[in-house]
């Protein structure tokens, strides 16, 4: 986290790489691009952890990303997100609570347990 938002280092099918921005707030989709990224809706980006480097791809499918995140009570969950640009689809599971998000999750909500939660 930066300020308020979620920074990832992001590279495009070209090889363009920039940092992106991320709101904290699932099912929020506000992105902001730096201008060394060249990208368009419908491209898969590859997404990596800005300090590490690590790759942040999924098991899951291969259009998504995951990180850990931590609640204000120190519970651990996944979150697991679309690196394709504009697809809106945001998965938290915590144990086997499953919660999607956004209008693109359908594509991807069969790769999860069965969901108690649509938001």
């Amino acid at each position: 986290m930066l300020a308020d938002k979620i920074v990832i280092s992001a590279k495009a099918k070209d090889g363009s790489e920039g940092l992106i921005s991320l709101s904290p707030e699932l099912g929020n989709y506000t992105i902001n691009f730096p201008p060394t990224l060249k990208c368009k809706s419908g491209d898969l980006l590859t997404l990596f952890c800005p300090v590490c480097h690590q790759n942040l791809a999924s098991s899951k499918h291969i259009n998504l990303g995951m990180v850990y995140a931590d609640d204000e009570n120190g519970q651990r969950f996944e979150i697991f997100f679309s690196q394709i640009v504009g697809e809106h689809s945001t998965v938290k599971m915590v144990g086997d609570n499953v919660e999607l998000f956004g209008n693109d999750v359908y594509k991807y909500q069969d790769h999860f347990d069965k969901p108690r939660q649509m938001f």
